[in-house]
């Protein structure tokens, strides 16, 4: 609609400052589109005495605004990390918060922009996250916080706060959801090869993004994010079920409808999934893996990963990771992990021969 007011997201930014704590974000923000243009309208604003912003790298943007220079109406602020940010702000920066904070619908900070807004006293008695390494910092410097080390972003009334980094494309993804539809921000992550509605502390693959994207059953919708975040439990269909608050008949039929596979088949393709993450991490030993995955012991584990990828856990860690001797899948004996799991009532032949 031509004249149309856009809802402006302002990223406040202290130098020097993460760069991907502002390019993700906006490129986010800047493909949300409604009828044919650009549905946000996206300011810089500096902390600074001048309208340029610099990155820890020395890189600098120079079209900012001075924070005290904007006169509009902000819709979304989005406070931005770095070791700017971390620093102690001038005291018209936080005053300039404590004035427009009223007026704003959504404060949000990325990593330690969290710095920023408690400086101001924006969070005072509320649960915050800010990235891993900043947390002890942050709930020590300010006594008033409730600091939780484990989610990916918290939601506290109007106002949002992420972990490290890349969380703030998750929060993002996440807004542009609340603003304008699951369709638009799946789109929007499709594009951007991200991964929408990722789980705290968990990054997800692509086989889970491709089947949020075409789901429109909202309990079903989060049932894979639950499900990965559940994979040591026993995970059959009653408790599939009892996760998506549905009747076990109507649940089948919403699963077969939208998932088009059997609950065992989906169970076994995302602990194997889980599994390449740990391989690939090359910190944890095959037969740990098989047990935080939830598979009953290494030689179950072995057999979904020949089934689904076609290759063993071993070879799957040499060509995707450095292969420590120590993690060697025969260097410890199989663990007998009762589970209750679905993943060996699976026949071979229902299965696709690759999850990537």
């Amino acid at each position: 609609m031509p004249g149309r007011q856009h809802p402006v997201v302002a990223f406040l930014v202290a130098s020097p400052f993460e760069i991907l704590d502002l390019t993700g974000p906006s490129s986010v923000f800047e493909r949300a589109m409604v009828g044919g243009e650009r549905h946000y309208s996206i300011k810089i604003l500096s902390t600074g005495l001048t309208g340029t912003v610099e990155t820890a790298g020395g890189m600098a943007i120079g079209n900012a605004a001075r924070f005290s220079e904007h006169a509009g109406p902000i819709d979304t602020l989005i406070a931005i990390g770095g070791d700017g940010a971390v620093a102690p702000q001038p005291p018209e920066v936080y005053q300039w918060l404590r004035e427009r904070a009223p007026y704003i619908r959504r404060i949000t900070s990325i990593c330690t922009g969290a710095f920023i807004l408690a400086g101001a006293g924006l969070l005072n008695g509320r649960r915050v996250a800010t990235h891993w390494l900043w947390c002890d910092l942050l709930q020590s410097r300010y006594k008033h916080l409730k600091v939780d080390r484990d989610p990916i972003f918290i939601k506290e009334g109007k106002f949002y706060t992420t972990a490290g980094v890349t969380a703030g494309i998750d929060l993002s993804l996440a807004l542009v959801e609340e603003d304008l539809g699951h369709a638009t921000a799946a789109s929007i992550a499709r594009i951007l090869v991200l991964f929408l509605r990722r789980p705290g502390g968990q990054s997800q693959y692509s086989s889970l993004l491709a089947q949020q994207e075409d789901i429109d059953n909202e309990r079903m919708r989060d049932l894979p994010a639950w499900a990965k975040a559940h994979l040591h439990q026993k995970l059959d269909v009653a408790q599939l079920a009892k996760a998506a608050a549905m009747g076990l008949r109507t649940f089948m039929r919403q699963f077969k409808a939208q998932f088009d596979m059997t609950p065992a088949r989906w169970i076994q393709s995302i602990r194997v999934e889980a599994a390449m993450q740990h391989l690939e991490d090359r910190t944890l030993s095959i037969g740990k893996i098989a047990r935080l995955t939830g598979f009953r012991d290494e030689q179950a584990l072995r057999r979904a990963f020949v089934q689904q990828i076609g290759v063993t856990p071993k070879q799957y860690r040499e060509r995707f990771g450095e292969l420590d001797g120590s993690h060697d899948a025969a260097s410890e004996p199989a663990d007998q992990l009762s589970t209750g799991v679905l993943e060996d009532s699976v026949p071979q032949a229902s299965l696709s021969p690759t999850v990537l």
